[in-house]
């Protein structure tokens, strides 16, 4: 681990929030009102990335439709289902830890402040989906990220959840990219630098920064 740690940037999806069945839900709802098929296999692909993303660069039943209507659709859909709650551990993680915090999120931040309400206020930087051209396994977040804060990311530490946000986060020089396990299996996080059960370990590792 860097020593001392500059900055602990943290995905939300999957990491802080218990949100990647609520997520799975949605497509899945979404593509049987299309009448499209979708196995758990082509739901994980989402996981840790923009949706508009797979529809611009992966073959699907989403071929030769309309990427903005689409969007449009899933969150009209998002808006009706209750919201995620946050994992154990997060509440305690964002509000005792004093090192700057950076989250590095696929979604909007209007989904963030929906999940996280006043724990967002805790982020002295906040990477969406609309701050960057090139979103997760792209490094551009957590280049961003660490950027704004104005720190190496060699001295950072992250936490993701997804195969996607572990690349990202990786590749941009994180100097110790943590999994949370969970999301996937843990052979597809093989590339992190750790993998860990839940945000309780993270918060261990991290006391008493």
């Amino acid at each position: 681990m860097p020593d001392p740690v500059a900055a602990l940037l943290l995905d939300l999806d999957g990491t802080l929030v218990d949100s990647e069945g609520f997520h799975r839900q949605v497509f899945r709802t979404w593509f049987a009102a299309r009448g499209w098929p979708a196995n758990d296999t082509l739901l994980a692909s989402f996981a840790g990335r923009r949706a508009d993303d797979i529809f611009a660069t992966q073959p699907g039943p989403w071929d030769g439709e309309d990427i903005g209507s689409m969007m449009a659709e899933l969150w009209e859909l998002v808006a009706t289902l209750p919201r995620p709650a946050l994992y154990p551990g997060a509440e305690d993680l964002l509000r005792t830890t004093s090192v700057p915090l950076a989250l590095i999120t696929s979604a909007p931040e209007s989904w963030a402040r929906t999940c996280l309400g006043d724990l967002l206020d805790r982020f002295a930087v906040v990477v969406t989906r609309d701050n960057v051209d090139r979103g997760k396994p792209d490094p551009e977040p957590y280049i961003l990220g660490t950027r704004l804060l104005g720190v190496s990311p060699s001295a950072c530490l992250a936490v993701e959840d997804a195969p996607a946000g572990v690349t990202s986060a990786v590749g941009a020089g994180i100097g110790l990219v943590v999994a949370i396990s969970g999301t996937v299996p843990d052979d597809q996080l093989t590339h992190a630098h750790l993998v860990v059960p839940d945000l309780l370990a993270v918060h261990t590792m991290l006391s008493p920064l």
